[in-house]
């Protein structure tokens, strides 16, 4: 438990400042942004020429405070984490172009962001904003995580087009669109993820995934073609942002035990038990 904390806190730290490097390098120096928190952190320093980090910490703290409740002690501080390093790597890290080139800058530096993000995201923790926020509601309201995070960059796609005009706002669009192909690529491209375990210690490992996620988990006999021993066969869905804390607990539980990922477009009913 001890070495996968300390692999996950190394990880995030890398990953954190690689999306300090990408923006101070490839984005910030041409006018480019991202969606969500980090986009209306870059417009207030446009302004008040206060670093970029130091707001989307300051922004980040009123929400770690609500995402504590609802989404967990661990998420949120693995989460925090991730903030405090890209903060201070963005205050370090010179804002100074690599290259003079904006459509190159708006390719390398989206994918160099989204791939750190989803890497944060596959191993646990997240970069905070709009993350928390949508991720809270969903849990609260069920409502699609995704969907806030596409409100978020529409606006900001139209703040930047008021401030920077509508030829530089162009090239955004292409660091977002990018950045979450990235994200895609590296994580997964679906909010609700379909588990089907099956296991010979369902009892212990139902219990521990209603524990992790107060949620249901369906239970079905089955019998193994080859053996034609009699099997339970475990059904949940979770959200990407979940799949990580589902892994290592149904290894914990059962090293043995076999799991079918599969995505999940939509579901109907009750998603989550409070």
């Amino acid at each position: 438990m001890l070495f996968r904390l300390i692999s996950q806190l190394i990880v995030i730290g890398l990953c954190s400042m690689l999306f300090g490097f990408s923006f101070n390098t490839f984005l910030i120096p041409h006018k480019l942004t991202s969606g969500g928190v980090t986009g209306i952190a870059f417009f207030i320093h446009h302004f008040l020429h206060i670093n970029t980090g130091w707001i989307i910490l300051l922004i980040n703290i009123p929400l770690f405070l609500v995402g504590l409740k609802y989404l967990g002690k661990k998420f949120i501080l693995l989460t925090g984490y991730a903030v405090f390093v890209l903060s201070f790597s963005m205050k370090f890290i010179p804002i100074h172009p690599i290259s003079n080139d904006i459509l190159l800058s708006s390719i390398i530096g989206g994918a160099l962001y989204g791939i750190a993000v989803g890497i944060i995201i596959r191993i646990g923790g997240s970069t905070g904003g709009t993350d928390i926020v949508s991720l809270t509601l969903a849990k609260k309201r069920n409502l699609q995580v995704g969907f806030l995070n596409i409100c978020m960059n529409f606006l900001v796609v139209g703040i930047s087009g008021l401030i920077f005009g509508w030829g530089i706002t162009l090239y955004t669009i292409i660091t977002i669109y990018v950045s979450g192909r990235a994200v895609d690529m590296v994580y997964t491209n679906q909010n609700k993820l379909t588990l089907t375990i099956v296991t010979d210690k369902y009892e212990e490992l139902m219990d521990a995934l209603i524990h992790l996620h107060a949620r249901g988990v369906t239970v079905t006999d089955a019998e193994g073609a080859f053996t034609h021993k009699p099997k339970k066969v475990l059904t949940t869905v979770i959200t990407k942002y979940e799949l990580n804390e589902t892994k290592h607990t149904i290894r914990t539980v059962d090293q043995k035990a076999f799991v079918n990922i599969m995505q999940t477009m939509e579901v109907m009913g009750s998603f989550r038990r409070d």
